[in-house]
């Protein structure tokens, strides 16, 4: 999108005029003669678009202003200027003096005594530092590639009508069908994301994100030429190594009509939401498999990081220009950010504020704006800074460095060279600035060094009785018969549940014949005296008794019975009916009382806070409880990967991440379908009976715990860097549903 660079008007003047400002007054100037003008009347108030066509910059300027500065003719003074206008026009001598810097600020003045030309050959050349300092920066590097005008002017006749009201009615439609959908299959949309990053999956995304960033930006540029604009540049931007297209609609300011130019900045949102809207409908219609992980992917794409990055307002992107627009407050962003800068100046180095130029009623909003714009700024600038040593490891930490230095350090190596260089217009208070100076480190030393963090950590816990014992099928089977229910109590060896396996029946009978058979071939050779082949047979038999005996105790198997007295505890147990289990696979649990406990599932990061310290106690959080207290029971000094319980995992909604499990994963030799994505401590906490009693086996909740204290500073920093590990590593895991 393009930017309206400044807007100057209802300025509001002081009643004295320093000797400086006076000089202004005897000033002979006059407007660039190449600029270009438009009246415009919106938000009850009448200004002017003016365009710098050299420079492609858009200004609005107040009415009153812009027929003070238009009657400024370079032959005569500005206070010559003001005698000829008065009685026509309220602009005192204060208000053109703020005027005529204002413009002079912006390069749109010329004139013998004001040295233009040198003023923007001084800003050409600084323009091009930054440019400079931009291409080597490895977290955000343009690249402009052609001019899409011509383009665009031809597909534009046949797309347009995406921008109308009947497009419009139908993408409302389908957004809430697609709403709809998406919240009914909630569990598997958010299970989804597991593995999008694993394998080559990552390149389709890369794929799939660079052909909707060209939509996203070819929807500018066709609603920017809908409405009789022009696109005269289209590029990448790679943000942290990712691409992303752009296209410079600058001359959507042109357009007399604010919702016109609002459509243009959302026109790239637009367009990709409605993609998101139809990926989302295909893809809970279809089973799993690629045609579902496509339209996943492209949702994700379409929707998440769109609404993410482009609808932020607090960033220059469609968001921004939308709401820049919506207030009528022009260019926002660059108003906010220098009165921000400006007094975080004057408070540091004691200086003057730079004069006010923002309309009275527009100062609120723009200093609320340029406070939230700078600290999300320093946000995101951590954040991908700690992305970039998280995602490239070693290269990633001087990525990092470099994107310190050209965020932080070198924008302040810059003001400070402006306040103490040669020719600086004021100097700092040298008092103010080592008080600031020594109040910042101070603020610094003490987030890292005097501020402890809260002591205190989270991890996933579930309730589940005591003594809890999977009771696995021993043989592959169909479930043919259920013979307890959920909450029963049985006997040892009292029948729980009967599998089928019609191939061990028959392999168990047909060994049978077979052993028949070789006894009567035995008794045969024994009466014939044929001692040999008599032999032959009762080797024969003895292996044939082997296997029989070996299928024999498959198919005993089959009929699954209690190991000791307990209780069944399992839901939808009939639901197993008619279902395969495979040798190893729980079918259900059992528990020697109803006693239950709490198990915590401890991060190995955090195993040294808890170690050696049974006997204390735990803040638990469970829902439709208050908070209680639970004295640790057990600490499991071997780490594990195999979920305490199923509910723990991320595919069933639970906290932990998992990955695909292979035979032999437990310490019975059995199979485990879902493995933690990384291990962790298992800890276990009594309770006491009544709160025991209000808890049902399978809910989850938060333990709370005490860790070893450090600075409140290191501690966010670790925090989000863990963060950012663990949502990479979950992408990047295989998908496992």
């Amino acid at each position: 999108m393009g930017v309206l660079d400044e807007h100057f008007g209802d300025f509001d003047a002081a009643d004295q005029i320093d000797q400086a400002d006076a000089q202004w007054l005897n000033s002979v100037i006059r407007l660039r003669p190449e600029l270009k003008t438009d009246m415009r009347n919106e938000h009850e108030g009448l200004f002017v678009v003016v365009e710098d066509p050299v420079r492609n910059k858009f200004y609005s300027i107040g009415n009153r202003e812009y027929r003070f500065l238009s009657a400024l003719d370079g032959k005569t003074t500005v206070a010559a200027t003001l005698e000829r206008l008065d009685g026509t026009d309220l602009v005192d001598e204060k208000s053109a003096i703020r005027i005529c810097q204002w413009a002079v600020q912006s390069n749109l003045i010329t004139g013998d005594q004001m040295d233009a030309t040198a003023r923007l050959e001084k800003q050409s050349q600084a323009m091009h530092r930054q440019k400079m300092m931009a291409a080597f920066n490895p977290i955000s590097i343009k690249f402009k590639l052609f001019n899409p005008n011509k383009l665009l002017k031809r597909i534009t006749p046949f797309t347009s009508w995406i921008f109308s009201k009947t497009a419009f009615a139908v993408w409302l439609i389908v957004g809430i069908w697609a709403t709809s959908e998406a919240l009914g299959s909630w569990e598997r949309l958010t299970a989804a994301s597991i593995g999008i990053l694993s394998d080559f999956r990552w390149v389709w995304l890369l794929l799939i994100w660079a052909l909707l960033k060209v939509v996203h930006e070819f929807a500018h540029g066709i609603s920017c030429r809908k409405f009789g604009g022009e696109v005269n540049e289209a590029g990448i931007l790679l943000l942290l190594f990712t691409p992303m297209a752009y296209v410079n609609v600058t001359s959507s300011w042109r357009f007399p009509s604010r919702w016109h130019r609002i459509i243009v900045a959302a026109a790239g949102m637009y367009v990709e939401l409605f993609i998101a809207f139809i990926s989302i409908i295909v893809w809970s219609s279809v089973s799993d498999g690629i045609v579902s992980d496509i339209c996943y992917n492209i949702f994700f794409m379409s929707s998440v990081t769109t609404i993410l990055f482009n609808a932020n307002p607090l960033m220059r992107f469609d968001g921004y220009y939308m709401l820049s627009d919506t207030l009528g407050i022009s260019n926002l962003y660059t108003k906010g950010t220098r009165w921000f800068s400006d007094t975080l100046k004057s408070w540091y180095f004691g200086i003057p504020k730079t004069p006010n130029l923002c309309p009275a009623k527009e100062l609120k909003i723009v200093s609320v704006y340029g406070v939230m714009a700078f600290f999300w700024k320093i946000v995101v600038s951590l954040g991908l800074v700690i992305g970039a040593s998280v995602l490239f490891y070693g290269l990633g930490k001087i990525m990092a460095a470099v994107g310190i230095a050209l965020f932080f350090a070198f924008p302040i190596w810059t003001t400070f060279r402006q306040l103490y260089g040669q020719g600086a217009p004021v100097r700092p208070e040298n008092k103010r600035v080592i008080f600031s100076t020594a109040l910042v480190g101070l603020s610094i030393f003490s987030l890292f060094f005097l501020i402890q963090a809260p002591g205190t950590k989270s991890s996933a816990a579930i309730v589940q009785h005591k003594d809890e014992t999977p009771v696995r099928a021993e043989s592959e089977g169909f479930v043919h018969q259920i013979c307890v229910s959920n909450g029963q109590q049985v006997k040892e060896g009292q029948p729980l549940i009967i599998l089928q396996n019609p191939q061990i029946e028959h392999e168990v009978e047909t060994l049978h014949h077979e052993a028949e058979a070789a006894r009567i071939q035995a008794r045969m050779h024994q009466q014939a005296r044929e001692l040999a082949m008599y032999q032959a047979e009762i080797e024969k038999l003895a292996g044939i008794s082997k296997q029989l005996a070996e299928k024999q105790t498959q198919l005993n198997a089959l009929t699954i019975v209690a190991p000791f007295d307990g209780f069944v505890f399992q839901r939808d147990l009939q639901s197993k009916v008619g279902s395969f289990a495979k040798r190893g696979d729980t079918l259900l649990t059992l528990a020697e009382e109803k006693t239950k406990e709490i198990v915590v599932a401890i991060d190995q990061r955090d195993w040294e806070s808890l170690k050696g310290k049974s006997g204390t106690q735990m803040r638990v959080a469970i829902q439709s409880l208050p908070i209680f207290s639970a004295c640790i029971s057990r600490i499991d000094g071997r780490a594990t990967d195999v979920p305490s319980h199923p509910s723990l995992c991320a595919n069933v909604g639970g906290p932990l991440p998992i990955k695909s499990g292979s035979k032999s994963d437990d310490a019975e030799g059995s199979s485990t379908e879902y493995l933690l994505l990384s291990p962790h401590f298992n800890v276990d906490l009594d309770l006491e009976p009544e709160i025991s009693e209000q808890l049902k086996s399978g809910q989850r909740g938060m333990a709370f715990f005490h860790t070893q204290q450090q600075s409140l500073g290191g501690y966010m920093f670790v925090a989000v860097e863990n963060w950012l590990k663990k949502k990479i590593e979950l992408a990047t895991q295989t998908a496992t549903f």
